[in-house]
């Protein structure tokens, strides 16, 4: 199977590369990637192990598994694993800053949700494979524990998902707390929880990649090296929202029947439903209908009414139904990336090569062959070994002890001294935004973010003006009156109208008078005689 050259030409010249673009536009839709990511935080506002199952377990992730099993694509088609690097970044660092500023519990998971899918297809970009699948794993045990979590919250809080109606609920619900603090510290990338090794998997492989990526520049720069800096500035912005999550549901002051603040320029129409929320009018608001002075005295019993929290409430613990499952996904969260743990960080220990993670996926990752990466025990083929003629590369053949040989555990000081440094790097990013989490909302949890951000960079604005807008008019002004409606009703109802006045001109001569209908028979008779008569004296003539 030949590659396909880097050209952006291979993107319409047909071939393996345009198979490869129109998988990942379809992997795209479905893993909530730009453009196509809006769907995913809206279909947060279901029940919470639905959104866990969705988020974290099984659907969005397909897009990925798509990917991943089309592999052997791919690596032959350089240009398209480079698209899907440059989107999966770029919805990385995308999701990550719009998760700096929602206030609804759920929506922060969502976004958040996104941005890690963005991880896992940087991953494949750089031809990360495993890296990536591995990151499913473990993003599906911490997303999933953080979603049921969040749920437990919204149960305990008496359906509340606003954070800023939250505060000092570790004091409330202590199983909810510590379980999802294991979730929180593993989605920060945080040694030994479960989101480092993956995390730092797929930087470091992005860092070291030497695809398509790797060759292109900008500015001088590796391509590589700029998506690196990205996927370290996305864990850090990760790290800060997240923070951010927890210190306004769990820590802090009690704020579960203080007034929210109003937005700003509370009569525009993006801010309506907003401020309502804010001020206890949880009415579906399509438009602002007052200012923010006669919505601030809103009758108090209403807004308990909307807000579901009296002013005897506390906030309690959830049913053990809740919290077990809560209890069994943070100690998967905590341990379950142990079984993928690079050379890297086992060698550390003198525990050598323990990525059973890698080893049982090398048989479905294709391998171009009289290529290797040296880092990986499962990425080299011996020789001696007997080749594979199929699509995909085999994995090593042990030998009689069980052990591969002495070629497949060979690994390069180099890289195994580039890869602990990186992690430590990644690691000290995360810790520090954790850090700059704690300062900016510790003391101040309701602290205002950008406006731009609040409002998702307006994609959604943006989508609906350029887009939905146009079409609409374009299907209602266009295709539903002048074609469906004009051309089409038109030649049926023509048809209709032309039969109704044949008819009419038809019936002028059904009168119902005998006489008249004799002389029509008589003016047909004459008409008959008179053609043969012509007739006949054209042949005697």
């Amino acid at each position: 199977m030949a590659a396909d050259p880097f050209t952006w030409g291979a993107l319409v010249a047909g071939g393996i590369t345009s198979i490869a673009i129109l998988l990942f536009i379809g992997a795209t839709g479905k893993s909530a990637q730009i453009p196509l990511l809006t769907w995913l935080p809206d279909a947060m506002a279901g029940p919470t192990p639905v959104s866990a199952l969705i988020h974290a377990a099984t659907m969005v992730t397909a897009g990925v598994y798509l990917v991943v099993r089309c592999n052997g694509i791919y690596q032959n088609a350089p240009t398209a694993m480079f698209i899907v690097a440059i989107i999966g970044a770029a919805t990385a660092i995308f999701a990550a800053t719009i998760g700096l500023a929602q206030n609804d519990i759920k929506k922060v998971l969502a976004y958040s949700t996104v941005s890690q899918l963005g991880y896992m297809f940087l991953a494949c970009g750089v031809g990360a494979f495993v890296a990536a699948i591995f990151h499913v794993m473990t993003h599906a045990f911490f997303k999933a524990l953080l979603f049921l979590g969040s749920g437990s919250v919204i149960h305990g809080m008496h359906h509340e998902q606003d954070m800023r109606r939250m505060g000092n609920l570790k004091k409330f619900m202590p199983v909810t707390f510590v379980t999802m603090l294991a979730g929180w510290l593993a989605i920060c990338g945080i040694p030994v929880w479960a989101g480092f090794f993956s995390k730092d998997e797929i930087l470091y492989k992005t860092f070291a990649a030497t695809n398509a990526t790797a060759d292109a520049t900008l500015l001088g720069i590796h391509v590589n090296t700029i998506l690196w800096v990205i996927g370290l500035i996305t864990a850090m912005l990760t790290a800060i929202y997240m923070t951010r999550m927890m210190w306004m549901t769990f820590f802090g002051a009690e704020r579960f029947h203080e007034e929210l603040p109003v937005v700003d320029n509370p009569n525009e129409p993006s801010r309506a439903e907003e401020n309502a929320f804010a001020l206890g009018d949880a009415h579906d608001v399509k438009e602002p209908h007052g200012d923010a002075h006669a919505l601030a005295h809103q009758d108090e019993d209403d807004e308990e009414e909307h807000h579901h929290i009296g002013h005897d409430f506390r906030p309690h613990e959830s049913p053990w139904m809740m919290t077990v499952p809560l209890v069994v996904l943070a100690i998967l969260s905590t341990l379950g990336g142990l079984i993928g743990v690079p050379y890297a960080m086992s060698s550390i220990f003198g525990a050598g090569d323990v990525n059973a993670f890698e080893r049982t996926l090398a048989p479905v990752i294709y391998v171009k062959k009289g290529e290797h990466d040296s880092h990986s025990p499962a990425s080299t083929h011996s020789e001696t070994k007997k080749e594979v003629k199929n699509f995909y590369a085999a994995a090593p053949v042990p030998n009689a002890t069980g052990e591969h040989s002495e070629e497949h555990t060979a690994h390069s000081p180099e890289e195994i001294s580039q890869e602990r440094w990186l992690a430590l790097l990644s690691v000290g990013l995360a810790a520090g935004g954790i850090i700059i989490g704690w300062l900016m909302f510790g003391k101040t949890p309701l602290r205002r973010m950008p406006k731009i951000l609040e409002d998702k960079w307006r994609i959604d604005e943006i989508y609906n003006g350029y887009i939905v807008d146009p079409i609409t008019n374009l299907s209602r002004n266009g295709l539903w009156k002048g074609f469906d409606v004009g051309f089409i009703d038109g030649i049926v109802n023509g048809i209709g109208s032309a039969t109704a006045a044949l008819g009419s001109a038809a019936r002028g001569v059904q009168v119902g008078f005998v006489r008249s209908y004799a002389a029509f028979i008589l003016f047909g008779a004459l008409i008959v005689i008179g053609y043969f008569i012509y007739y006949g004296f054209k042949l005697i003539v």
